[in-house]
């Protein structure tokens, strides 16, 4: 298609339309030229009419008082008959004073109907008294004096129009014509040269422009074509012009897209369409179609413009059977590198780093398909393991090496091996053994001694870590090594450093200070070191996210040129090794009081599963402690509602059971709703209230288990299922069908006034952090935690008098919501709750974030 209109290239419609505007502003100036002297004219006549008619007025007026004074001096001398002339004027005297018609009187007019003495003189003089008759005479004769002035002053009113009038005339034509007409004849003569200088321009153009040109009028008939139509086409002129445009030129099928075309008659569209020669061959023509219309908008001429394009018209056919051929090995090479992709993502270990000893988060972000960074953590007898790893180069031959890695590194979670020089070494050879020296792989592992608090170290060319002691300060620790997969056996030394509790250890990829501002400046250790000073004080999420946001505002760009992969971890807790937890004796609950608790420190060795705190009064100040201390079962003695539901039971919770409800409300077939698409919410729901309704259950006790239900279902269908990352798998606004090994169920039962709601999903990965945390925030007056939601596990503990939440991690998660029926629902209360986490690895591990 041509990136340039054809209207633009050949402007004959642009020619056409200027002649026109040319025509219509000639008119227009003589128009204006014409209307002054007219308009003079008409003034001058309507002025002198005017002063004319009032002239007549007045003479008629001065000729019938003269006929009155005749009338008075036949009555001096006798002749009575000549009365009926007065009688007429004392009539109309009356007829102006009392002026019934509503006309005009002037001011004199008015002076005569008004004049006493002479009212009253004619009307003596008609009743036959002539004493009076020189007062009459003498106001007559004034007022044929009167309008004889009047008469003289009009006729000269008249005199003046007419011939200052024709003055002002004659000066207007001469100021039309110098001023005028002469220069409208000047420059008309002047762009009639112009045009005629365009014209042939155009014609030129249009000539010689290798772009067919048609003419065509309102009825569709052609009415001129340039000399390459007749070059290209072969088409005598004779058998086209004249002639209407669908006769000869187009395929049947295509004349409606022509008349399309030529309706929108818009110049920016260009639609290809075939022509035909003389000889009945297709020529491909790129068309666009511009109007020409006049000043009034009406379409007078349709410019019809056609680019050959066959040529290019058959490239593009063969190319796009190229592009056909290399779509469908792109999106065959895409599918590839997407499964990679995936592959990739499932090779990098948790995002949630839960540990002996430590606990903290992990994040790679990729800057291609296919990333080259590695990270993973495990445990042994004794150690708490991190690795970060970053192959040269991206895409799918760095993937091939992270499989690689991933492959040993399960070995030796498999063999129990942690020392970092061991790790190291073996990773080193596998590399070398993989790749022959093509890849290379810089890597840190890390290693903690969860029982002593000693953080081992062995690093092969990746980026120094940073470790915060629990004053807040910042220590680059500073070991170098050589990448792997260059030599066999490559000699790797382990650094010893201690770390206290409430330490800290950040592992990054070189990507953190190689990336580079606009300028070219890259970010480098002392802005990272500065960052990590002003967000010391944030928990390790925030922290990685206040690390990511500085590095992007400093580079201006959310996409980064290397991948970049981070681990922070913190140590807050010690154990003894992994063989003397895992005893076949079950440990005996540990009792603590609300008091106790307050003031007191509980010892890392203790099993959260085992501890249980009493509490008594304004207990929930203390859940963000409880937060970072991993107290997770929390009952409150005396609490009739616990006491009814069984002390005992409750106490022993942390025994494996298959059925809370049967255990706490005796009862073995309670009423289950399985889920198998998000879309029987409604009806579970729906079936739930009419359940509840035929058991009795209160109008606000249904609104609340309705309510409950709801954000159980939610937690269950879009919370719980999660990635090997840790990541939430679906979206809450995407109705989804559960898969085959997926089994999500409601499960509602009743004894007396304790009303249960139960919901089991096998997805298993809520954790005793994530609910204390919840809790702790919301107490504290933080709500909702930034991108983790939470809010409805808050709302489900306040509304119940006791809720049970047991996992076992990966398998399943059953959280149970008891009522008190005997009372009404409120939210001013603290129930008592209980998190059983059955980890397969360690009994005493708690996972805080």
């Amino acid at each position: 298609m041509e990136n340039v209109k054809l209207s633009e290239r050949v402007p004959v419609g642009a020619f056409y339309r200027t002649n026109i505007e040319a025509v219509e502003d000639v008119r227009s100036r003589y128009f204006i030229a014409l209307s002054i002297p007219a308009f003079l004219l008409i003034m001058i006549g309507i002025g002198t009419w005017e002063s004319l008619a009032f002239h007549a007025r007045s003479a008629t007026s001065f000729h019938q008082y003269e006929h009155y004074l005749g009338a008075l001096n036949k009555i001096q001398e006798g002749q009575s008959s000549a009365t009926h002339a007065l009688q007429e004027l004392a009539n109309q005297t009356a007829k102006s004073r009392t002026n019934i018609s509503g006309q005009y009187l002037s001011n004199f007019e008015k002076k005569m109907a008004y004049n006493q003495p002479l009212n009253t003189a004619l009307s003596n003089l008609l009743h036959g008294n002539n004493g009076n008759i020189p007062l009459i005479r003498g106001q007559l004769k004034a007022a044929a004096h009167h309008y004889q002035e009047i008469e003289k002053q009009y006729f000269s009113y008249a005199q003046w129009f007419l011939s200052g009038g024709g003055a002002l005339i004659f000066l207007s034509l001469i100021y039309v014509w110098f001023g005028i007409l002469q220069p409208i004849g000047k420059q008309s003569r002047e762009r009639a040269l112009a045009l005629a200088r365009a014209g042939e321009f155009n014609e030129d153009v249009i000539n010689t422009s290798r772009v067919i040109i048609m003419v065509i009028d309102a009825k569709g008939n052609v009415v001129l074509v340039n000399h390459y139509f007749q070059t290209l086409l072969q088409w005598p002129r004779t058998q086209i012009v004249g002639h209407p445009l669908l006769n000869r030129l187009f395929l049947p099928q295509d004349h409606a897209s022509i008349l399309a075309l030529l309706d929108v008659g818009n110049p920016e569209q260009i639609q290809e369409l075939p022509i035909l020669n003389s000889a009945g061959n297709q020529l491909i023509m790129a068309w666009t179609v511009t109007p020409v219309r006049d000043v009034t908008g009406e379409e007078l001429l349709r410019v019809a413009m056609g680019v050959d394009v066959t040529e290019r018209a058959a490239a593009e056919h063969a190319q796009q059977i190229a592009l056909l051929k290399a779509q469908s090995l792109s999106d065959r090479l895409q599918d590839e590198a997407q499964q990679a992709a995936e592959l990739h993502t499932a090779f990098l270990g948790p995002e949630q780093i839960s540990l002996p000893g430590l606990s903290g988060i992990a994040a790679s972000i990729t800057s291609s398909e296919v990333g080259g960074d590695y990270l993973d953590c495990y445990t042994t007898k004794e150690t708490s393991v991190l690795v970060l790893g970053d192959v040269s180069g991206h895409g799918l031959a760095a993937g091939s090496i992270v499989a690689v890695a991933k492959t040993v590194i399960n070995q030796l979670r498999a063999d129990g091996i942690g020392r970092p020089d061991q790790v190291l070494r073996q990773l080193n050879n596998a590399i070398l053994n993989t790749a022959q020296g093509l890849r290379l792989m810089t890597m840190i592992c890390a290693a903690v001694d969860f029982r002593h608090g000693i953080l081992y170290i062995a690093n092969a060319g990746q980026q120094f870590p940073y470790l915060q002691k629990p004053d807040g300060q910042w220590e680059m620790l500073e070991i170098g090594g050589l990448p792997l997969g260059q030599e066999l056996d490559l000699d790797i030394s382990t650094s010893e450093f201690d770390m206290p509790l409430g330490s800290r250890l950040i592992l990054i990829s070189d990507g953190w200070v190689e990336e580079n501002a606009p300028d070219g400046t890259p970010f480098g250790y002392e802005r990272l070191e500065q960052a990590l000073e002003d967000f010391s004080t944030l928990g390790d999420t925030q922290l990685r996210d206040a690390l990511i946001a500085r590095l992007i505002a400093f580079c201006e760009r959310d996409t980064f040129d290397d991948d970049l992969s981070i681990i922070v971890v913190h140590h807050n807790e010690r154990y003894p090794a992994v063989s003397e937890w895992r005893s076949e004796q079950p440990l005996e609950i540990i009792r603590i009081s609300q008091d106790y608790y307050a003031n007191k420190t509980i010892s890392p060795r203790l099993s959260r599963q085992h501890i249980v705190l009493f509490a008594e009064h304004e207990w929930q100040n203390l859940l963000p402690r409880m937060s970072q201390d991993g107290i997770r079962r929390i009952l409150i003695p005396g609490n009739p509602f616990l006491q009814a539901m069984g002390w005992d039971n409750l106490l022993n919770a942390h025994k494996e059971i298959d059925n809370e409800l049967s255990l706490y409300l005796h009862i073995d077939t309670p009423l289950q709703l399985p889920i198998t698409t998000s879309t029987d919410k409604v009806g579970v729901i729906s079936s739930l209230a009419s359940w509840l309704a035929e058991t009795d259950v209160r109008d606000d006790w249904i609104d609340v288990c309705t309510l409950v239900a709801d954000e159980l279902l939610e937690n269950a269908l879009y919370a719980a299922p999660r990635d090997a990352r840790g990541q939430a798998i679906y979206s809450k606004s995407v109705d989804r069908i559960l898969n085959e090994d997926e089994h999500v169920s409601l499960h509602m039962g009743r004894r007396n006034n304790i009303l249960a709601v139960q919901m089991r999903d096998n997805w298993g990965t809520l954790t005793p952090s994530t609910l204390l945390q919840r809790l702790g925030a919301h107490i504290q007056g933080h709500g909702l935690i930034a991108d983790q939601g939470g809010g409805g596990l808050y709302l489900l503990w306040r509304f119940s008098d006791y809720m049970q939440i047991r996992v076992f991690p990966g398998r399943e998660t059953r959280a149970t919501l008891f009522f008190d029926l005997d009372h009404p629902p409120h939210e001013d209360h603290y129930p008592a709750f209980q998190f059983l986490y059955h980890s397969d690895i360690c009994e005493v591990n708690h996972d805080y974030l």
